[in-house]
């Protein structure tokens, strides 16, 4: 009578999986750190809880409200782009001979629209079940959301130019997102960064996802005008950021098109 588990076999299959998750190495790295700081996220937040933001002149309750806010409305954008534009949709697509900013913005749109769509239901229960106090710069919010949208819109095609190429994930943008959720500031204000290692809140503004979330909150919580110097230079901070992401993203994925029509197949045969 034959055993009901076949050991042998089952071992081989488990090595096989093995093997392919080694060859990987940036999946193996982005995977022990997505879970380790996933931890010291949390860790960090858990230890925060202050009355006041100094910061942004404001409560905790608003701080944290608006920070998750700002990310159900931006970080859509790059979910869209990722999840549609990719080396096993793309191929149809490109048979269709869109220029690169139609596909892209084509086939991203919606998923931003409808975060849009879904913000005022996420204030509206922020502000009268949890009672948030929002300060809000009109003109301040409508620029704060353009650039952030161009910068997270350009590190997406940065991070869909390289899948088009490999098949596998962006190694850069996916760190740089790990560091984000750590550094930039989503659920605590980043200066408090420096109790933990002295420094490290300076090391926080050279992620553009730092720019985003301090230029959206000083508008949102502040009242921030843009004829304030002080606003008006952190405004132009993110622009930096937007100015060179921007060229840079469009490069790249025109770059990986090219490369994948010239391969014939969309990742490395």
């Amino acid at each position: 009578m034959e055993p009901p588990l076949e050991l042998g076999k089952i071992w081989a299959l488990t090595r096989r999986d093995m093997s392919r998750w080694i060859t990987y190495k940036s999946q193996i790295l982005t995977t022990v750190m997505t879970g380790s700081i996933a931890v010291a996220t949390w860790g960090i937040n858990g230890s925060y809880r202050n009355v006041q933001v100094p910061q942004y002149n404001c409560d905790y309750v608003s701080f944290l409200i608006v920070g998750v806010v700002i990310s159900n409305l931006i970080m859509p954008l790059t979910q869209g782009m990722q999840s549609r534009l990719n080396p096993w949709t793309l191929e149809s697509i490109l048979m269709a001979g869109p220029k690169s900013a139609t596909l892209v913005l084509g086939t991203s749109l919606w998923p931003y629209v409808l975060a849009i769509m879904f913000l005022v239901p996420q204030l509206l229960i922020g502000i009268f079940v949890f009672g948030a106090v929002l300060n809000v710069n009109l003109l301040s919010a409508v620029i704060a959301t353009s650039i952030s949208s161009v910068i997270v819109f350009s590190l997406a095609m940065i991070a869909t130019g390289v899948k088009i190429v490999t098949k596998m994930t962006d190694p850069f943008t996916t760190a740089l997102g790990v560091a984000a959720s750590l550094l930039a500031g989503m659920t605590y204000p980043v200066s408090y960064l420096n109790n933990y290692l002295p420094g490290l809140s300076t090391v926080s503004w050279f992620i553009p996802q730092t720019w985003i979330y301090d230029v959206m909150r000083l508008s949102l919580l502040t009242n921030a005008s843009l004829l304030d110097p002080t606003v008006a230079e952190t405004f132009l901070g993110a622009v930096a950021f937007a100015a060179v992401l921007l060229p840079l993203s469009y490069y790249i994925f025109n770059i990986s098109v090219r490369r994948a029509k010239t391969d014939g197949t969309l990742g490395w045969q």
